[in-house]
C-alpha cells in the first residue's frame, strides 16, 4: 500500500499519521513526504535546536541564522522543493579513542543541521515502528542501561550457553550507499525525498584543505547518521538473525544491539559456533567487516562458571557499552553476570580530565573550570553507577579529587592546599560525595 500525505493537516498531525500507518501496516510504502517539511515544522525544529554546538565552515550560529529566520527558511524550503538544495562542506574533527586511534567527527553548518533534523524526524516516524525490540541504539525509551538490563537477564537464563561479541570495523564510515538507498526505497517511493536523503549522505567534507564528496559511509556527527545506521543494520543483522532463529536454530537465542555494538546470547555453544563462522560472510556481502581482534565467542552460563571454578580456570569476559561483562558470585553464593567499567576507558577518562585541567591551569577562571569539571564527573557517574560497579565508581571519585588536588597545588601558590580545604571547595560546587546505584536487574 502506498500512502500520500493529506493537505490541510498541520505538520505534527501529518507526522503522527505517518507513524500510525507505519505501526498498523509494516508493508506500507510512503510517498509525497517532502511536503512534511514546512515553514512551521522548520521553525519548530529551529527553536528546539541547541545553539551552543560547534559551528560549520560558514561560521553561522543559531542566533545569527535566526536574525533573518523567515527569509532563511523560505529560501531553504524553496531550494529543497526545486531540488537545488546542496549541503555545504562539513569540517572534520578527530576525536581520540581508547586504543590510541581517532574517530572522525563531522561538524555541519547550522542550516544543514536544520535539514538533517527535519529528515531525521520523518525517517524516525516511518522506521521506528519497524525496528525490532533487540535494537536499542539512539531510540526513544531504549537506553544503554535498558540494553544492559536485558543482556544480564538473558545471559543469566542460559545455564550452559555461549555469547558472541561482535565489533564491526568502522561501521558508520563503511556503510555503502547503494544498498542503503535500496533499503530506503523499500519503504519510501518519494524520489524527491530520497534524493534529499542522498544529498545529506553525500555531504562534502574538508580533507587536507580540499572539498571532497562523501562516497562511502554515514558521517559520524551528522544528525541523520544514527537512524540510517539503524536502518542498515536492521536489514543486515536484526531481520537476518530473526530468520535464522526460526529456520536454523533450535535453542532460544537472542541478540542485544546498541547501534554497532552488539552481543548475541546462545543457549547452545555449537549453534553459536556456526553463527560466529558465518557472520563475517554476511557482513562482507553488505560491505562491512568484522573486527576479528575485538570479536569473540565465549562460553557463558552458571554451569560454565561452576565448572571453571572447579578446574581453577577463568570464564571468558567480553565488552558491551563501555563495560566489562564477567561472571561473579552474588551475595547468596550463586554465579551470575556482573558489570564493571572498562579499565582502558576508566584510565582514558581520568587522563582527559587531567588534560582538561592542565590546559586551563593559568586561565584565572578556576571557579568556572571547577564547575565544568564537576559536570564531567557527574556525567560519568550517571552512566557508570550501576549494579556491581560500586568499587570502580568509588575509585573514579577518589582519583578525580586527587587530580583536582594536584591541579590546585600546581598553580604556583605559595601555600599548598590541604585536603580539608579542597573538600570545602568541592562541597560548594557540588562535587558528588555519594551516588545512587542504578539497578541492572529487570
Amino acid at each position: 500500500m502506498t500512502v500520500h500525505s493529506i493537505d490541510g493537516e498541520v505538520w505534527k498531525t501529518k507526522l503522527e499519521r505517518i507513524e500510525k500507518l507505519a505501526k498498523e501496516d509494516k508493508e506500507t510504502v510512503f510517498n509525497n513526504l517532502g511536503y512534511l517539511i514546512t515553514e512551521e515544522s522548520m521553525k519548530d525544529t529551529y527553536r528546539r535546536m541547541d545553539g551552543s554546538k560547534a559551528t560549520g565552515i560558514d561560521g553561522i550560529t543559531k542566533e545569527k541564522y535566526g536574525r533573518k529566520l523567515e527569509g532563511n527558511i523560505k529560501s531553504l524550503i524553496e531550494r529543497i522543493r526545486r531540488g537545488s538544495y546542496h549541503p555545504k562542506a562539513a569540517r572534520i574533527t578527530e576525536i581520540p579513542k581508547e586504543d590510541g586511534s581517532t574517530r572522525p567527527l563531522t561538524i555541519s553548518c547550522f542550516e544543514d543541521k536544520l535539514v538533517q533534523e527535519e529528515v531525521n524526524k520523518i525517517l524516525t516516524a516511518i522506521y521506528e515502528p519497524m525496528f525490532l525490540p533487540c535494537s536499542y541504539g539512539f531510540r526513544e525509551n531504549h537506553s544503554c542501561h535498558e540494553a544492559l538490563r536485558i543482556l544480564m537477564k538473558e545471559v543469566n537464563r542460559r545455564k550452559d550457553g555461549a555469547v558472541v561479541e561482535i565489533d564491526i570495523r568502522k561501521c558508520f564510515n563503511r556503510i555503502p550507499h547503494k544498498p542503503l538507498r535500496e533499503m530506503l526505497a523499500k519503504k519510501i517511493s518519494d524520489k524527491g525525498f530520497l534524493e534529499l536523503v542522498e544529498e545529506l549522505i553525500k555531504t562534502p567534507i574538508i580533507e587536507d584543505g580540499k572539498e571532497k564528496i562523501n562516497r562511502e559511509g554515514c558521517l559520524q556527527g551528522s544528525i541523520i547518521s544514527p537512524i540510517l545506521a539503524n536502518i542498515y543494520l536492521h536489514y543486515v543483522i536484526d531481520e537476518w538473525f530473526e530468520e535464522l532463529k526460526k529456520t536454523y536454530f533450535q535453542g532460544k537465542n537472542v541478540m542485544v544491539r546498541y547501534a554497532d555494538d552488539m552481543v548475541f546470547i546462545f543457549e547452545n555453544y555449537e549453534e553459536a559456533k556456526r553463527f560466529y563462522a558465518v557472520l563475517p560472510k554476511r557482513l562482507s556481502k553488505y560491505g562491512l567487516e568484522m573486527n576479528n581482534e575485538k570479536s569473540q565467542l565465549v562460553r557463558s552460563g552458571e554451569m560454565v562458571a561452576i565448572n571453571a571454578e572447579e578446574k581453577q580456570e577463568r570464564i571468558g569476559t567480553y565488552k558491551f557499552l563501555g563495560f566489562q561483562c564477567y561472571w561473579g558470585k552474588s551475595q547468596d553464593g550463586r554465579w551470575r553476570l556482573k558489570y564493571k567499567s572498562r579499565a582502558d576507558r576508566f584510565r582514558t577518562t581520568l587522563g582527559r580530565l587531567k588534560e582538561f585541567l592542565r590546559k586551563n591551569l593559568n586561565t584565572g577562571k578556576s571557579g568556572i573550570i571547577l564547575e565544568r569539571t564537576v559536570l564531567k564527573v557527574k556525567g560519568w557517574l550517571n552512566y557508570h553507577a550501576i549494579s556491581d560497579n560500586e568499587r570502580r565508581v568509588k575509585s573514579f571519585l577518589f582519583e578525580s579529587r586527587r587530580i583536582i588536588y594536584s591541579w590546585y597545588n600546581r598553580r604556583g601558590k605559595k601555600n599548598a592546599m590541604t585536603w580539608e580545604h579542597l573538600q570545602e571547595i568541592l562541597d560548594r560546587v557540588g562535587f558528588p560525595k555519594i551516588f545512587k546505584t542504578v539497578s541492572m536487574f529487570c
